[in-house]
């Protein structure tokens, strides 16, 4: 049979020459449109769901396939980060990388670089009010945060390969290794809302979350990403116990570093270059 795409002479179930699949005229029925529609649904289900269970579970292991080409089983690196920060913004409003304007004017982190009187300078200038203006801010907030998180996977490929420099890994393989850390971050995060925030509001209330709950859990929860990154460090860079270890206390203070610069500089962006 001939190849209908490319001519080739010869074809079995897939052309030798440039993999086209042999035209079946059953294809065409609503049959089988619908069991393709169902087959690739599930399909999907389960390579996302194994990736899931392996990032969370193995960390570094997903990391360390794709480096090797065992790659059919696992969702790619960029597009597992996108379909989890898609899901993550959806499903969540005010998180790690998305504060409201209330936390820039009353907390002290940000009120220490000048939140508070950059805001009541744009409000005067612009004649607004803070009740007028505080929501157009928080939707801005809410949607910048989401466009412009992928801008950290670079970022976070540098500081890995600075943490994880006697690896002698490419650049390439520290940005896989950046995409799937912040895929579990993510993961992390989401988790993190439903599991412990929620049932802690409904329990104890918003203000007692905001006093204590949210202070206790950031430490605990900076403690837990450093336990991660040095298992997927040795996992996947081969370092020793010593190093990793090490590497993952640095990488989690400049986590937390990076993640309140990421605000600020959105914070500014928003305030001065959105209209």
């Amino acid at each position: 049979m001939t190849c209908q795409t490319c001519g080739h002479h010869n074809q079995e179930k897939f052309c030798p020459n440039c993999g086209e699949k042999r035209f079946d005229p059953h294809s065409l029925t609503l049959s089988h449109v619908a069991e393709e529609v169902v087959e690739s649904f599930t399909h999907a289900d389960h390579t996302l769901l194994r990736t899931i269970k392996t990032l969370l579970f193995k960390p570094g292991k997903l990391t360390a396939e794709y480096v090797a080409g065992r790659r059919v089983h696992y969702m790619k690196p960029l597009g597992l980060f996108l379909v989890v920060n898609l899901v993550f913004f959806l499903v969540v409003d005010y998180n790690a990388f998305n504060q409201p304007l209330s936390t820039f004017l009353n907390y002290d982190n940000y009120t220490a670089f000048g939140t508070k009187e950059a805001v009541y300078h744009v409000l005067t200038t612009s004649g607004q009010t803070l009740a007028t203006y505080q929501p157009v801010f928080d939707s801005s907030m809410k949607a910048s945060s989401k466009g412009y998180l992928i801008v950290l996977i670079p970022l976070f490929a540098l500081l890995f390969g600075l943490l994880m420099w006697p690896a002698h890994r490419t650049f390439i393989e520290h940005l896989v290794f950046s995409a799937h850390f912040l895929s579990f971050v993510l993961i992390f995060l989401l988790l993190q809302q439903f599991l412990i925030i929620l049932p802690y509001v409904f329990l104890f209330g918003q203000q007692q979350w905001m006093t204590r709950g949210d202070q206790i859990w950031s430490f605990l929860g900076l403690a837990l990403l450093g336990f991660y990154q040095a298992r997927a460090f040795k996992r996947f860079y081969g370092t020793s116990k010593l190093w990793s270890a090490s590497a993952a206390l640095l990488g989690t203070l400049l986590f937390a570093g990076i993640i309140m610069a990421y605000r600020l500089i959105l914070f500014y962006k928003i305030l001065y270059l959105s209209h």
